[in-house]
């Protein structure tokens, strides 16, 4: 078994992004308590996973995510505004709007859209 360290550098880009995927989750929670969007689930207790596996995969490998997964895709470049329009279903929505919220997708990131039946 090969153990790496994680550089400084690393460790506080990991963090960075748990610590966005925590504000990201507080906003959009709060939006859809607000009903302003029809449905959220959070992450919460669950960041270090999601970009602890997102950091240890190659960029080319595919994702097939369940909801609680954003993280990944967050750690590969899909930026907040993304989030935002897949949350609201406009017209910038990479899914057109024909998911409910939180169910991502995104082919350039690898990263296959959501899909709730999980068992």
């Amino acid at each position: 078994m090969i153990i790496e360290q994680v550089s400084k550098e690393m460790g506080v880009k990991m963090y960075s992004h748990m610590v966005t995927l925590q504000t990201m989750d507080s906003i959009f929670y709060e939006v859809q308590r607000q009903g302003r969007i029809s449905f959220y689930v959070t992450q919460m207790g669950e960041e270090a996973v999601n970009i602890a596996s997102a950091a240890a995969l190659d960029p080319d490998d595919i994702v097939l995510p369940q909801y609680r997964e954003p993280g990944v895709l967050l750690w590969r470049g899909f930026t907040l505004q993304q989030f935002v329009h897949q949350c609201l279903g406009n017209t910038y929505d990479l899914g057109k709007g024909r998911q409910m919220p939180i169910h991502y997708g995104s082919n350039k990131h690898n990263y296959f859209t959501v899909s709730s039946p999980i068992a």
